[in-house]
């Protein structure tokens, strides 16, 4: 009795089928390992500088500038101006550049949303609702599109802490019931 082409050919077929199908899982394991790394890189990387001299210098001078915005008039109209760039706000600008790359992040799938508003989402809303009037002026000396990102972002955040999600995720905190494993 011979072993039948055709039987042979399908069963070849079938593992060539299995084999393939193994490396396409693994593969897509790997790239969602390798993007997690990457995400948390990235955290961890928003971690650091949103904890930096620079970033909580140019938050305590927020409240300052939204005085300066207020009072006085001629300050806010020269915000327009492209070459103004006023050295006791330097930090606020870095900062509000940085906000608005991580928004860009965010918004582009780049880093999970979620991970972002869980830890800073009231920081994206008081942060625009201070700088606001700033930023739109910004807006007239380097284009439309400054700020739009973390405007967006900072709406995003709003509507976040608004839902009562930020709540929920941090009262699922209170509940964990997960043993805590000390090192021995």
């Amino acid at each position: 009795m011979g072993v039948d082409s055709d039987s042979v050919a399908a069963l070849s077929s079938v593992v060539s089928l299995l084999v393939v199908s193994i490396t396409a899982i693994a593969a897509v394991r790997q790239l969602r390992h390798n993007r997690n790394a990457n995400e948390m890189a990235l955290f961890l990387r928003l971690m650091d500088q949103m904890a930096s001299p620079e970033m909580l210098d140019a938050r305590e001078r927020l409240p300052v500038l939204a005085k300066m915005l207020a009072d006085d008039p001629v300050y806010l109209e020269r915000l327009a101006d492209r070459s103004f760039n006023p050295e006791e706000f330097q930090n606020v600008g870095i900062a509000l550049r940085f906000l608005e790359q991580i928004s860009v992040l965010v918004t582009q799938g780049g880093i999970a949303e979620d991970l972002v508003l869980a830890e800073y989402a009231d920081i994206f809303v008081s942060v625009w609702e201070t700088a606001r009037p700033a930023i739109v002026r910004r807006r007239l000396a380097f284009g439309p599109h400054t700020g739009r990102a973390f405007e967006h972002m900072a709406m995003r955040a709003k509507r976040y802490i608004d839902s009562g999600e930020m709540e929920r995720v941090y009262a699922k905190l209170e509940r964990d019931e997960r043993p805590l494993h000390m090192p021995a």
